[in-house]
């Protein structure tokens, strides 16, 4: 099992900011300019400029507080501002990774690893389909699905988005040929059945789906979480979708190394059964344990904290 201690980022460089790129995205004429830069230019200035407003602009000053005092006590000063500085760094990129992606899918091997992929390979090799799962608000699971599509997967994601996912999808840029889709639900009992429906069949053509499972405040203990001195729970229906269809599900954590900006790992299968949850649920736990800066949920966290 690969070790989740990933914690270097791109060092600190100035070059052109990420509004440019997007701009220049959006701008006819401009798009093959923007291909052109190196996809590592885009992660140093993005460091750059979060460094930057981290000292004036109160919007990035506030969510870098709400970080370190989550995380107060659980690593020394200086340790705790460097986290801080990549964990503004890895939000920033988490919303910006659409443009990006747009720019420089046809050139991901330069910024994005794949590590395990051997683990999902022996998989599909059952022929019964496989289910990657990630946390919700964590890492760059946005990215799994499109990644894995450049590489000759057949992909779906699963999701709760109704019209949300044709905009995902006009997002990510259906003019390259996606080879990967949305299985959305609305929320109602009826459309949940017709999600399982679509995912019993795409499995059934042994392709594989995608999910991102969110944690409550309330659950089953065997789903639960740590997350610094407070205990989530994991979304007990993706795990009753994972026993119904039995295919294999594997963890999927989408994250950084020293060697590439973001590295998507894949874990060895969760063992069947009753156990499932627990198993991904302490992959999880270590996860945020030793990067906490790949999470998004630090507002919330310090917000529920002071109600505990």
């Amino acid at each position: 099992m690969a070790n989740p201690n990933h914690t270097s980022a791109p060092q600190l460089s100035a070059s052109v900011n990420e509004s440019l790129l997007r701009l220049l995205q959006q701008i006819p004429g401009f798009r093959s300019l923007a291909m052109r830069l190196p996809p590592i230019w885009y992660f140093r200035s993005t460091l750059w400029y979060v460094t930057l407003s981290s000292w004036f602009w109160p919007g990035t000053i506030r969510r870098g507080r709400h970080f370190r005092e989550v995380l107060h006590g659980s690593f020394d000063d200086k340790e705790l501002r460097a986290r801080a500085r990549r964990y503004l760094f890895h939000a920033r990129l988490s919303k910006d990774l659409e443009t990006t992606w747009n720019n420089w899918h046809h050139r991901n091997h330069d910024w994005i690893a794949v590590e395990g992929e051997s683990h999902l390979q022996s998989a599909l090799q059952q022929r019964r389909g496989v289910f990657l799962v990630s946390p919700h608000n964590f890492g760059f699971s946005k990215l799994v699905a499109p990644v894995l599509a450049t590489r000759g997967y057949r992909v779906h994601r699963g999701g709760n988005g109704g019209r949300r996912g044709s905009k995902k999808r006009e997002r990510w840029g259906e003019g390259f040929q996606l080879s990967w889709s949305y299985l959305d639900y609305k929320g109602d009992y009826w459309h949940r059945a017709q999600l399982l429906k679509a995912i019993q069949r795409v499995l059934a053509a042994n392709d594989v789906v995608h999910v991102s499972v969110r944690a409550y405040k309330q659950g089953d203990e065997e789903m639960a979480i740590e997350i610094f001195g407070r205990k989530y729970f994991l979304d007990a229906n993706w795990f009753r979708v994972f026993q119904l269809c039995e295919s294999p599900v594997l963890p999927c954590f989408a994250v950084g190394n020293t060697h590439v900006p973001i590295n998507i790992v894949i874990h060895p299968p969760l063992t069947a059964g009753k156990t499932r949850a627990k198993e991904f649920a302490e992959i999880q736990t270590r996860y945020i344990t030793h990067v906490p800066e790949y999470g998004r949920m630090w507002k919330n966290i310090r917000l529920e904290r002071e109600r505990w």
